[in-house]
């Protein structure tokens, strides 16, 4: 599973339960009415625990935006994968740390700016503590005989910090691990190339909150991996890397799921199974570099691709003869189609 989820175990079950428990016993406790028939202790009692409530309610209102603050930047860290970032332990570590942090500089606050309005202290606090938190508080100076100054700090802010870059590295490398094994899934269940560059190319042309400049970088990158120069299995797997960004996680379940029964995301549209390998395979059997050319000069509308198809089918010594012709059998099944190139196949006796 992409983000390992917080497992709840029986401990923490156990203190859940109780907290809520003594949560519902404060609070009707608070909202209990007194009457004449009530016990004569109820209504001391009502009053410390209201008492004890509003002195404590200000700590809670701070923790709860300081775990606020802290789910936003988790979120803002990690667009891409905000849901699995939030499922890891460390995420979890982070936003409780955030939560001490908001109510200790709510402790400071109170200590030095007492005119302060209580309200306005929760909201500044809630919203700035970890710059609160950053202060660095000279607790003692020394002048020394040479004319030199020291002192002595507490700068809670390093610290801070610190911790921060320790637990985002985590979730990071916990992400990393689960994108890797997401990437190995889609790579067995989808080990063609042209399939790959059909979903990724489709993956980043569905998604709608990006710009057109987003998009088209996104389209640019995934087009440099068509270089018959670049390691295939490097293209695969950055191709699989690229679906799994654009789509996420569940669209990339969807995916294996479907592949799983036996179809993929092009056949499933017309319930019959994808001839695309074969197509490649046949094409990079079949033909030279040369009449893959004169191919794409046959087939191709678009100058561009044309160009393309020139530049990757000229002599490299450093590349592969057969990576050549599969990069450009690649490009020719998106550019052109599998029936127009069965077609002309055929009528070159090639089929």
């Amino acid at each position: 599973m992409f983000g390992r989820r917080t497992k709840f175990t029986r401990g923490m079950k156990i203190f859940i339960a109780v907290f809520l428990l003594i949560l519902a016993a404060l609070i009707t406790i608070i909202v209990f009415p007194i009457t004449e028939t009530t016990p004569a202790w109820v209504a001391p009692l009502q009053t410390n625990v209201y008492g004890f409530m509003a002195r404590i309610s200000p700590y809670i209102l701070v923790g709860l935006l300081g775990a606020t603050v802290a789910t936003a930047e988790l979120v803002s860290t990690f667009q891409t994968y905000p849901r699995e970032a939030l499922r890891t332990r460390w995420a979890w570590v982070l936003i409780l740390v955030n939560v001490v942090a908001a109510m200790i500089a709510l402790v400071v606050v109170r200590v030095t700016m007492t005119e302060m309005n209580p309200s306005l202290q929760v909201l500044s606090v809630g919203v700035g503590f970890q710059a609160i938190i950053r202060t660095r508080f000279v607790l003692a100076k020394r002048i020394g005989d040479d004319g030199q100054e020291g002192e002595v700090a507490l700068n809670l802010g390093w610290l801070y910090d610190q911790f921060q870059n320790l637990a985002r590295t985590q979730i990071d490398l916990e992400l990393m691990n689960n994108r890797r094994t997401a990437v190995t899934r889609l790579l067995d269940y989808y080990p063609s190339m042209a399939e790959l560059y059909d979903i990724a190319w489709y993956t980043i042309t569905s998604r709608a909150t990006l710009t057109r400049e987003q998009e088209e970088q996104r389209k640019a990158d995934l087009e440099k991996l068509l270089d018959p120069k670049a390691p295939e299995n490097f293209a695969k797997s950055s191709m699989a890397l690229a679906i799994l960004e654009n789509g996420g996680q569940a669209y990339v379940e969807l995916l294996l799921t479907q592949a799983m029964q036996g179809l993929s995301p092009e056949a499933a549209a017309v319930g019959k199974p994808s001839n695309t390998d074969q197509l490649i395979w046949q094409l990079v059997e079949n033909y030279s570099l040369p009449e893959m050319v004169a191919l794409a000069e046959k087939l191709c509308s678009s100058e561009k691709a044309i160009n393309y198809v020139r530049e990757a089918a000229q002599p490299d010594p450093e590349a592969n003869t057969a990576n050549q012709k599969a990069t450009i059998a690649h490009f020719l099944v998106q550019q052109i189609g599998v029936e127009p190139l069965q077609t002309a196949m055929a009528e070159d006796g090639k089929a």
